[in-house]
């Protein structure tokens, strides 16, 4: 265990804005979190932390921040169909999909390139390119930090919902681990009809395909790469909104106008990319100072060099007021806003 005081956050929020916090502690799994239980760490304000690429600070954070370094990766149970592999939380999510895609796992390749911790993903039920969380996620290993006890939460008990799950409203909880339950070549499934991922292919690929999962991950790095800015170059949370989902009869209001609008359906409602939303509000490459919006993905706002939380927090909320003016939407951050 390792911790620094009056710890600089710049390198871990990939926004890269400076904010500090009073204490900054890395931990190796569970038996070191008993002994910050035992302290008493978790009777004042905390937070666990990961890539920090869902947050934005926009000012210090006055109490403790934690960040697992257990990286592991264990098959506890296979068979000739699929296997379950346990994942500390510390992981890098697109380190672990890149030893499964090596490994010929399938089920997590749609989520390369995903900026995440593997302890965020369940948190976020992180998803691209028609994958989420939910859909790999077997169980979830918890630290209870209200008592010291460890427990287990099934899929269904993560109560999955779009980029959200019952640990949102249940911080008490820190992820140890997450058991991923992929598929082996006899039973893979693909999932290529999400977006333009299949017309963006080399070419025709089926599950029988020896290079397939390799294939898909590439495709998706690259699709993603062209639209999204390198956080080490220029500063951003990726996408900062959630795509809104409506009644089909505001899909059908806005179709009358927008013809061309991108939807998809969702169960009893439509989903409606917040990117087209932005773009046709006028927002696409467009900027408040040193806060702006990406030119390539107008889901994207970006740090322009200087800008601090409260810079980019008030274009998010001038995007937020100007799509609610232009079509009846109301479009919400995915990011985290700390102070909240």
């Amino acid at each position: 265990m390792k911790e620094y005081k009056d710890y600089q956050l710049k390198a871990n929020n990939t926004f890269g804005i400076p904010a500090k916090c009073d204490s900054f502690i890395e931990y190796a799994g569970c038996e070191e979190l008993k002994v910050l239980y035992d302290r008493k760490v978790f009777d004042g304000q905390w937070m666990s932390v990961g890539c920090g690429a869902n947050l934005l600070f926009c000012g210090d954070y006055h109490g403790v921040i934690i960040h697992s370094v257990a990286r592991n990766v264990e098959v506890v149970e296979e068979n000739d169909r699929d296997l379950l592999v346990r994942v500390e939380a510390g992981c890098v999510l697109d380190d672990f999909i890149a030893y499964a895609v090596s490994m010929d796992w399938g089920g997590v390749e749609n989520l390369s390139a995903i900026p995440c911790s593997i302890g965020a993903a369940p948190v976020q039920n992180v998803g691209a390119y028609g994958v989420e969380a939910k859909d790999v996620v077997e169980s979830v290993l918890v630290f209870d930090t209200r008592d010291g006890s460890i427990c287990s939460f099934t899929n269904e008990e993560c109560a999955f919902g779009y980029r959200n799950s019952m640990f949102k409203s249940n911080p008490q909880y820190v992820v140890l681990s997450v058991n991923f339950r992929l598929s082996k070549a006899s039973s893979r499934q693909l999932r290529l009809d999400y977006g333009n991922l299949r017309s963006a292919l080399p070419a025709p690929i089926s599950p029988e395909d020896k290079d397939a999962l390799r294939v898909i991950r590439e495709t998706v790095c690259r699709i993603r790469h062209e639209k999204l800015p390198d956080p080490a170059v220029i500063g951003s949370a990726g996408s900062f909104f959630k795509n809104p989902v409506v009644d089909r009869s505001v899909v059908d209001r806005l179709l009358s106008e927008y013809p061309k609008m991108p939807f998809y359906e969702m169960g009893t409602g439509c989903k409606v990319p917040a990117g087209w939303l932005i773009e046709q509000a006028g927002w696409k490459g467009r900027n408040l100072g040193p806060a702006g919006v990406y030119e390539k993905q107008a889901l994207v706002l970006v740090n322009l060099g200087g800008a601090t939380g409260d810079d980019v927090w008030r274009l998010a909320q001038s995007i937020v007021n100007s799509v609610k003016e232009k079509f009846g939407v109301e479009i919400s951050p995915e990011v985290i806003k700390i102070p909240s």
